[in-house]
């Protein structure tokens, strides 16, 4: 497991492979908590002028899930590497390790404003 807490200036997080250049600038948070677009995922945590989002990446289940599946989907990863940035790359964590195609799933504590954050990459998805 990696985790990191930090405020997340434009209130969003990317999910991506290390090597993808996937355009997701055309994602609408007014319509969806979340967008993928080829490699890459974007969504929704609280916005830093709220206050710091504590954000945890596990490769089994935690031992204790957020209550909230704000996604699941299939990523493709090709170089091995995944990366969970912010869009300034103010906070920045890459991670190794990953299969081609890796499942994800992201739990949250709340739907609209996720202070705190799960991504759970896994064969084994968290059911509802």
């Amino acid at each position: 497991m990696v985790a990191f807490f930090a405020k997340i200036e434009h209130g969003c997080l990317i999910l991506r492979d290390s090597v993808s250049d996937d355009d997701i600038s055309d994602w609408d948070p007014e319509l969806s908590g979340w967008h993928q677009e080829g490699s890459s995922i974007i969504f929704g945590v609280q916005a830093s002028v709220d206050g710091p989002v504590e954000c945890e990446v596990w490769k089994s289940a935690p031992a204790v899930a957020l209550p909230v599946k704000i996604l699941e989907a299939s990523l493709s990863c090709s170089s091995g590497w995944l990366v969970v940035h912010d869009p300034s790359e103010h906070v920045r964590m890459q991670f190794g390790g990953i299969r081609e195609l890796e499942n994800c799933s992201v739990m949250v504590d709340d739907a609209q404003f996720p202070a705190r954050v799960q991504i759970l990459l896994s064969d084994d998805l968290v059911s509802d």
